[in-house]
Formats: C-alpha cells, structure tokens, sequence
C-alpha cells in the first residue's frame, strides 16, 4: 500500500471503541480472513471503513515487519480514539523498525505531553529534540525541546536553541514566523509554569 493512499485515509478516520484489540486482528465480516483481506487490498483505500483500513494496516505490517509506516499509521488510529497508551506502543513499534522515524519521534512525544496534561519533561524534550536535528523543518519539536530549561529559568540555553532553530531554516521559510510566535508566546520567563504547554491535539 502507497504512503500517499495510508495519508489520505488516516486524516479522515474515526475508529469506533473496541474495532481494534492490540495484539488480535480488526472486526470484519463473517468470512474466510484471507479472502477478505484480498478483496479489502485490491480496493481504493478511501472507501474503506474503519475496521477495513486497521485489517489493511495489519496486512502491510505483515508484509513488511521491518517498515515502521504501518506502525506509525496504527498509531495515529489509536490517538484519533484517545488511546494514548496503544497509540504509545505503536510508535514505540514503528521506532523499534527505524528509530530514526522522525513522524514517529514526534508523534511519541506528542502522546507523552498528552498523557502528562501538558508537562514536557526532560525525556519527552530529548524526543523532541532527536527529531528536529533529524529533520530540521520539526520546528515545533526543536521548540518544546528546551521546554525543561525554561521551567528552570535557564532562558539562555533556550535562546542558544531559538536561534540555532532559525539558523537551520532557508530565510524564506515561513516556519520562521511560527518560531516567532513561539518566541512570542513565551516572551517573559514568567509565561512558563511547570513546563506546561497546551497538549497536542
């Protein structure tokens, strides 16, 4: 299955409690599993339903255990239910195949600060870091990567990665006004309580 076909169907899923058990194989209709799954392949992936899509995921897991995509995808179905901890363990899947996954770096922190109500801690900011100097357009990662410093009002530190952030980007790149913002946000070292930020969505 194309990368392209797993995106376009991920934004739109909404996956209905209990369709998906960890480590088991998706709902599907009363039939033989391996003519069923065929037949849910040979299909165009946006008009397949929910427990259809996680039989797909399975199916390129299998077919590819060492390509961490279906793991990372698997994931994104678990946090669009609000299943952080199956969520977590997909990526944590998905990096055991690649740990250089930069999608699943992220998303793996995302779920941390999810689960933590907003606190970055130091590991979760080590995530975050290792996936923005692997791909240096993850400015928001290269961000809360120094969440922790500014919690201990070592604002320096956190200034040295604001601009080391900027460095890496092209001065066209319109990230450069998210940095900003960021920057912005977090102005006064007084607008940073416990390391908090808004949990990702």
């Amino acid at each position: 299955m194309r990368r392209i076909d797993l995106l376009i169907f991920a934004g739109a899923i909404v996956v209905a409690t209990g369709l998906y058990v960890w480590k088991g194989r998706p709902l599907l209709a009363e039939q033989a599993y391996s003519t069923r799954e065929a037949e849910i392949a040979a299909r165009d992936p946006t008009t397949l339903s929910p427990p259809e899509f996680l039989a797909l995921l399975q199916k390129a897991a299998r077919e590819k255990p060492d390509d961490p995509e279906a793991q990372y995808f698997i994931g994104l179905v678990m946090k669009s239910e609000a299943r952080d901890d199956d969520a977590v363990r997909a990526f944590q899947s998905a990096l055991r195949r690649d740990d250089t996954h930069v999608p699943s770096l992220v998303a793996l922190a995302d779920a941390a600060v999810r689960q933590s109500g907003g606190d970055i801690s130091e590991r979760t900011a080590r995530i975050y870091e290792r996936a923005w100097r692997l791909d240096p357009q993850q400015v928001r990662a290269g961000f809360f990567s120094v969440m922790p410093q500014l919690r201990a009002g070592d604002r320096a530190t956190a200034e040295a990665r604001w601009d080391e952030i900027e460095a890496r980007l092209d001065p066209e790149d319109p990230q450069l006004g998210m940095l900003e913002a960021f920057k912005q946000a977090f102005k006064d070292e007084g607008d940073v309580v416990e390391g908090e930020v808004a949990p990702p969505q």
